[in-house]
């Protein structure tokens, strides 16, 4: 019988070991819907982000957490558009997705650096998750004469582990930091929060209507389901549990904030890294036979 395989092996295995590369095209594809969408709401006032239109305080002022970047003119905001927004269609429609990346990337960087006091916090997590993207192997198939393509292997799982560790710690340290507050003595934060200024008129009819008990629950779900994460994600049999409960929370985050639920829709493009291989290939071929 040959010897049990050490934990450190296999521990460098699931982090560094060669892994089929659906995963990450997957993610690649959805964060970029995410961010083409939450480009194209706040692109309706981009005069004011990232044109001298707007108001952008000076490095001086901010004592220099503001860069001294370049602003664009009136016909420069349109083609620094037309080409950020072409390559994250590009990279949907699998048109040069390499090169466009780099593109997003760059007018990622910009538009978070022309105005960094006021980017919203998804410009920065999503420059980690492109740097990610950029820096991981790029994903290629290995050729066997006479046979069908094979599908496209990673030759290092690192890219995958990262961004899977991401959005678990950014639940966790969510939740943490809601116990560390009153979300857990307190079963009105969250009907308090909803009345905030990203109430939605959904939002409104619900503080109206429904009992405290029913704000204790949706509370307290939100908070057991962000520290209960990395189970509900992570064990196989449970994620099925886990994806339907952090869509429910992040629908109702969309539902009830306005905006916010632009950055509920970055967070749950992560869940297609949890999703198992076969599955993702699967539903990928059956979308290509249509």
């Amino acid at each position: 019988m040959s010897e049990p395989e050490p934990v450190t092996a296999r521990a460098l295995r699931w982090a560094l070991g060669p892994v089929p590369a659906v995963r990450l095209e997957s993610f690649r594809w959805t964060t970029t819907l995410a961010l083409l969408i939450y480009t194209l709401t706040w692109s309706l006032e981009a005069s004011e982000w990232l044109t001298p239109a707007g108001y952008h305080m000076s490095a001086a002022a901010s004592r220099g957490l503001q860069l001294p970047i370049p602003l664009l003119g009136p016909w420069t905001l349109g083609a620094f558009l037309l080409v950020y927004i072409g390559c994250m269609v590009g990279i949907l429609l699998d048109l040069r997705p390499r090169l466009c990346s780099y593109v997003v990337f760059a007018g990622l960087l910009y538009v978070t650096l022309a105005d960094r006091l006021s980017a919203f916090s998804m410009n920065k997590l999503a420059l980690v998750a492109w740097l990610v993207l950029l820096l991981a192997p790029w994903p290629r198939a290995e050729p066997h004469p006479g046979t069908p393509p094979a599908p496209t292997q990673l030759r290092s799982a690192w890219p995958v582990r990262i961004l899977q560790a991401t959005v678990l710690l950014q639940y966790v340290g969510a939740g943490i930091c809601k116990l560390r507050g009153n979300w857990l003595t307190n079963p009105q934060v969250l009907w308090l929060q909803a009345q905030d200024i990203y109430m939605t008129k959904l939002a409104a009819w619900m503080v109206r209507e429904l009992p405290p008990g029913a704000w204790a629950a949706l509370q307290y779900g939100a908070l057991a389901f962000e520290l209960l994460a990395p189970l509900l994600l992570c064990v196989r049999r449970l994620r099925p549990i886990g994806f339907a409960w952090g869509l429910a929370m992040h629908t109702g985050i969309a539902l009830m904030m306005h905006r916010v639920g632009l950055f509920s829709f970055s967070v749950v493009a992560y869940y297609v890294l949890f999703v198992d291989d076969a599955h993702l290939l699967g539903l990928r071929e059956r979308l290509r036979a249509r």
